[in-house]
């Protein structure tokens, strides 16, 4: 009888010792990221054919606000975003608005993009592992972005036989100021693979309404 106490009695000291210990709330993390990515587009006009490797960059900022002691928290902040679209069609002023139009006199080039730059704003629900030998991660979330400058650049031909020339024009329409879609990033340790899926119109009243991306891509937590 006076063992069992005995036992009882240390099994309730650990207990309350155990319970008696707070758990400490998970320090904010992952605020400064940046990122290389490819987009992948479809729906474009006509038989236009695009780079497999549309390379683009983005860089975030966001404020990590972790949730009690738990290992999830919830991020926003603000981030550049710049898309690019190589492909054998030129996006040139026709009748009154902005098109792609097919290489018809079979110009020779070295570079022919569309670059699309937006500033973002990220929101985020993350999930960090704790007492790994790296951090796990999950986040989640949207960006909403705002068109900051959309320009083409072409290095090449304009005659069949030509010298080449170098043009870049940033008077660009037919093209939405505001972007949407939903994110993804997993990794270990500062390495991630993220993703984007966009949701909203990319080109407005041209032959190009329909078309649309999603990128892939790896990322880089600095801090």
């Amino acid at each position: 009888m006076k063992k069992s106490i005995v036992i009882f009695a240390v099994i309730s000291l650990l207990s309350v010792n155990l319970f008696s210990q707070e758990i400490p709330r998970m320090r904010p993390k992952d605020r400064f990221i940046v990122g290389t990515f490819t987009d992948i587009w479809s729906d474009l006009p006509g038989n236009m054919e695009t780079r497999t490797i549309n390379r683009g960059v983005s860089i975030d900022y966001l404020q990590d606000f972790p949730i009690s002691t738990s290992n999830f928290s919830f991020a926003v902040g603000l981030g550049f975003v710049s898309h690019n679209l190589y492909g054998d069609y030129f996006y040139e002023r026709t009748i009154g608005r902005h098109d792609f139009v097919p290489n018809v006199l079979d110009l020779d080039y070295d570079n022919n993009k569309l670059s699309l730059n937006y500033l973002n704003i990220p929101v985020e629900f993350r999930y960090r592992s704790r007492n790994t030998p790296q951090t796990i991660r999950v986040h989640a979330g949207v960006k909403a972005g705002v068109l900051l400058k959309a320009h083409t650049k072409y290095v090449g031909e304009l005659l069949p036989g030509g010298r080449d020339t170098h043009i870049k024009e940033a008077k660009l329409d037919n093209i939405e100021t505001f972007m949407f879609g939903v994110h993804g990033r997993i990794g270990y340790g500062r390495f991630n693979l993220n993703t984007f899926f966009n949701l909203t119109n990319i080109f407005e009243g041209n032959n190009a309404e329909n078309a649309s991306f999603m990128s892939i891509g790896l990322s880089f937590i600095v801090f």
